[in-house]
């Protein structure tokens, strides 16, 4: 007949081993060790799984080609149209605004500057030379005095019209 064994020395031995606290603290230690493993392994798939999702994003942006809706299209050519239309619209009036201003210069005689001056200065001098005439008469009727007053306008007129036409050349220089 077989012997039985007695189990109750190596019972008592892993209840002592048990009830060790330095072995209950190894026990913890290494259920929670294989719960980090396992969840560095579900990481790890995440991760892969993840990084597979993104170069295939990756790779079909590279070929993405852009489409654009047609409403949209047409919403731009409209817009597009109307400030093309504004636009012709300003160019347009600004031409008409133009040739009006040019009819109004084709009944227009220009003159430069220099002879309006110029006429200016000679009515200044005509005008001081029909003073001197009328004081000339009324105070004493003399050829001598009349004669005075027409070289005295003649020459201020001169002078005049001299610094009319050089100064501006003086300046300019």
């Amino acid at each position: 007949m077989k012997e039985k064994f007695d189990f109750t020395a190596e019972m008592a031995e892993a209840e002592s081993i048990k009830s060790n606290p330095k072995h209950a603290f190894l026990e913890e230690e290494s259920r929670l060790l294989d719960h980090n493993v396992q969840e560095l392994a579900k990481l790890n798939d995440n991760v892969c799984k993840l990084r597979t999702e993104v170069e295939d994003l990756t790779n079909s942006i590279r070929e993405y080609k852009p489409f654009i809706a047609e409403e949209m299209q047409k919403l731009t050519t409209d817009y597009g149209a109307t400030l093309l239309c504004k636009f012709i619209n300003q160019i347009d009036s600004k031409c008409k605004e133009a040739e009006r201003r040019m009819k109004k210069a084709e009944h227009v005689i220009p003159i430069p500057t220099t002879a309006f001056y110029i006429a200016i200065i000679l009515l200044i001098t005509l005008f001081a030379f029909f003073v001197g005439i009328i004081v000339a008469n009324a105070e004493i009727i003399h050829s001598a005095w009349i004669w005075k007053t027409v070289i005295g306008c003649s020459f201020a007129a001169i002078i005049s019209i001299t610094i009319t036409i050089y100064l501006p050349r003086i300046l300019n220089k």
